[in-house]
């Protein structure tokens, strides 16, 4: 009895966890993309020294699998936050409130898709390397200081904009699913 509590369980925070996706992601998706915007000048146009990861993002679309999915989504904003949560951003020359609300409404998120994800995975290999990259080459390009940290929040908005037409396609998959055909 008790292994089919635990299944059942197992089975129902996903699903619990898209009522959050539906009710709070965009909205909380749109706070960071407001600060993030808020923090400094105009986003850079600078040209990222790595190849945005389009494939993962893709791969994540096609798949079926909402656990998956949800590790996605809860990994690739725990890296993001681990972007700024390493160094010295001082150099950024950032509104140091609209930074702090940022990181804030970022870490919010995860602590959320914490809750929603039953397994401790680790954060998918190619995922990781690519934010390693990232790092260590826009460090390289850039010479670090402020051109470095504005490439990082240019990258920053492109992830956030890809998780959120993910989680558009995720709650409109459960809508279409829970609709009578």
């Amino acid at each position: 009895m008790l292994f089919v509590f635990f299944v059942l369980c197992s089975a129902l925070t996903p699903a619990l966890c898209c009522d959050w996706l539906d009710q709070q992601f965009s909205h909380l998706n749109n706070e960071c993309l407001t600060h993030l915007k808020l923090m400094g000048d105009p986003l850079t146009e600078e040209e990222s020294p790595v190849p945005f990861p389009y494939d993962l993002y893709q791969s994540m679309r096609n798949t079926q699998v909402l656990e998956s999915q949800l590790l996605f989504i809860r990994d690739s904003l725990k890296l993001i936050s681990d972007l700024y949560h390493h160094g010295n951003r001082s150099s950024a020359a950032w509104n140091t409130n609209e930074e702090t609300n940022f990181l804030i409404t970022i870490d919010r998120q995860n602590e959320e898709l914490n809750k929603c994800v039953s397994i401790e995975k680790p954060v998918k290999v190619l995922l990781r390397k690519y934010y390693k990259r990232l790092e260590k080459s826009a460090l390289h390009h850039t010479g670090g200081g402020t051109a470095y940290w504005e490439l990082i929040r240019m990258e920053t908005k492109r992830h956030l904009d890809q998780l959120e037409m993910l989680v558009s396609i995720i709650t409109s998959r459960r809508r279409s699913a829970a609709s009578p055909h």
